[in-house]
């Protein structure tokens, strides 16, 4: 498996435990749709290049970049 296989993979893996963890204040089906649309803002913004400066495959800087 190459590297880019591999983010891959972690990043899918990353997605379905955030779906998974659905906080207690939240129910099941707004946490996914609430990780749909921040994955979906996220595609949008890399698509504008509005960070080229960011590393999006980092987790730490994908929530600083989300924040903003």
């Amino acid at each position: 498996m190459n590297k880019a296989e591999e983010a891959k993979q972690q990043f899918i893996e990353y997605i379905f435990n955030e779906v998974c963890n659905v906080p207690d204040y939240s129910s099941f089906y707004l946490n996914t749709f609430n990780i749909i649309a921040k994955l979906s803002l996220q595609n949008k913004a890399k698509e504008e290049r509005l960070f080229d400066a960011r590393d999006w495959a980092n987790e730490g800087q994908r929530d600083d970049l989300i924040k903003k």
